[in-house]
């Protein structure tokens, strides 16, 4: 099952290397007005938190066709595309080194296979990740050797209320 799921990630950064890259065009975060001056949360997990009225992220898609974001990982901006087709949040080497997860690329095995051949790789897991204030503690991820951007994938991305895409915005709840 583990082979299928990181298969299928492999897939979206093969498609994701394959994109030609072009200038971003950023995050734009709607305004939405507050419920109330209190602050409330409901847990969506044991290990998730986000507002009862969560602030809608709204990205807009890049002249390269991505959907990309800035997401805190242990406390450190990390560039990521939103991946809605990999199944796990996935790090380039040094991406997991600003964010201080250990890893040891002595240990790297194969965890998939990709255009080129089989992916190495190491299994880690974050302390947390948080973009736009949706926090998921505990995201199991991959460091991939040779990825040379981040994704964020469905295993952060599920514990959201939704992600809809409409035209050139994604948008986050």
């Amino acid at each position: 099952m583990k082979v299928a799921l990181v298969s299928v990630m492999v897939v979206g950064v093969a498609i994701g290397l394959a994109w030609p890259s072009g200038k971003p065009r950023g995050v734009v975060v709607a305004p939405v007005p507050a419920a109330s001056s209190a602050a409330t949360t409901r847990p969506l997990a044991a290990s998730v938190t986000v507002a009862d009225v969560p602030q809608p992220t709204v990205i807009e898609r890049q002249d390269n066709g991505h959907f990309s974001t800035v997401a805190d990982v242990n406390g450190e901006p990390i560039k990521f595309v939103v991946d809605t087709g990999a199944s796990v949040v996935a790090l380039t080497q040094d991406d997991a080194r600003r964010a201080g997860v250990q890893f040891d690329p002595a240990q790297f095995t194969t965890v998939g296979t990709g255009a080129g051949g089989a992916l190495q790789g190491q299994e880690v897991e974050l302390r947390d990740v948080v973009l736009d204030g949706k926090r998921v503690d505990g995201v199991r991820a991959l460091v991939i050797d040779g990825l040379t951007v981040s994704l964020l994938g469905q295993n952060f991305l599920r514990h959201l209320d939704s992600v809809a895409i409409s035209g050139d915005t994604m948008t986050l709840k």
